[in-house]
């Protein structure tokens, strides 16, 4: 079967490898619909120094099931969650499930424990990371997994009924995420650079009341309609973080998703403006991967619209050159999908 790894810089090779072993606990899953994650991006430009598997926004057809299976059956249509939690956990039996994340040897992980990932024709998954979808196509599936990301971050921000709320960053988490305080009864505003104009156009059609171009026009001079704003939700590089925090309301939250390596990292906050506005900073990171049933619920019920973040489909024989025609155009891409007919 075909399966592609990635290599930096922004490199591609598919390779013939036989389709892989399940154990008792898998599935064997054919793939339909696998998202390129901004993570990958960042594997893609500098990070993976060897050829590496990639893909875990991830939607298909039960293939076959190990002999401990009970929970899907041969022929469903599932996504993959990019890990859980263990439900015999200290964290989990305690109410704190979402602690049982990285670092815990018993969190059941799909991402980089697998030698063939989503850019494939097959993968093996634990079955435990299968969700069904009856009523969704398998492209929206494949997105449920950052809609997940998004939705732990609109969460962590507690986002309530009029607030005044920043999205900073408008890729595909931020525009997500747009969307769900907007259904909250949220006021949203968008940070973002001038170069994606389709980025831009989705915010405003998801109800963002304006994007401001963060490289035209000084954010920390914007007139917001209360001074500041009640919730800042950061997908972008946490390098902004230093400014917006002097954009904050009294008593408001920072929640950001957003991350760096190395040097870029590193940030210097003044803490007199975070202790006097009484503001609270707060980090996002979906793992384990949580809420997947709510936002399959929101994407059937049309509250979240998936469709519209696609602007490129990919196929297995031409990763590369689909990924050089998403990458050449800033002004219109936002997601890409790989696509198996």
């Amino acid at each position: 079967m075909k399966t592609t790894y990635l290599k930096a810089p922004f490199q591609f090779k598919q390779l013939d490898v036989p389709i892989p072993e399940i154990g008792e606990e898998d599935i064997l899953l054919k793939i339909k619909a696998c998202g390129f994650c901004g993570s990958e991006m960042t594997l893609l430009q500098y990070a993976a120094e060897e050829w590496t598997p990639f893909g875990h926004e991830i939607a298909g057809i039960v293939e076959k099931i190990g002999s401990h299976v009970k929970n899907v059956k041969v022929g469903d249509k599932v996504v993959v969650e990019s890990s859980t939690f263990n439900p015999y956990s200290d964290e989990a039996r305690n109410g704190q499930p979402e602690l049982n994340g990285l670092g815990h040897d018993d969190l059941i992980n799909y991402i980089g424990t697998r030698d063939v990932m989503g850019f494939s024709e097959y993968t093996a998954v634990p079955a435990a990371l299968c969700v069904q979808i009856d009523k969704l196509d398998f492209i929206e599936g494949a997105l449920i997994e950052p809609l997940g990301v998004a939705m732990d971050l609109f969460k962590t921000a507690d986002i309530r009924l009029n607030d005044d709320v920043l999205v900073y960053g408008a890729g595909t988490i931020g525009l997500m995420v747009v969307q769900l305080a907007v259904a909250a009864g949220a006021n949203v505003y968008v940070a973002n650079r001038s170069r994606s104009k389709k980025k831009a156009e989705l915010a405003l059609q998801f109800g963002a009341k304006e994007v401001i171009f963060t490289d035209k026009e000084n954010i920390l001079e914007y007139k917001f309609p209360k001074g500041g704003l009640d919730k800042i939700l950061v997908t972008a590089p946490p390098a902004v973080i230093p400014d917006a925090v002097n954009l904050m309301n009294l008593g408001g939250i920072l929640a950001f998703i957003g991350i760096s390596y190395g040097e870029e990292a590193m940030i210097t906050l003044d803490s007199n403006i975070v202790h006097h506005k009484k503001m609270q900073i707060r980090a996002s990171d979906a793992v384990p991967a949580l809420y997947f049933p709510l936002c399959i619920d929101l994407v059937e019920e049309g509250v979240v619209d998936l469709k519209s973040l696609v602007t490129y489909h990919l196929d297995l024989d031409h990763v590369q050159e689909g990924m050089e025609a998403f990458v050449a155009d800033p002004e219109n891409n936002v997601k890409a999908v790989l696509v198996n007919e």
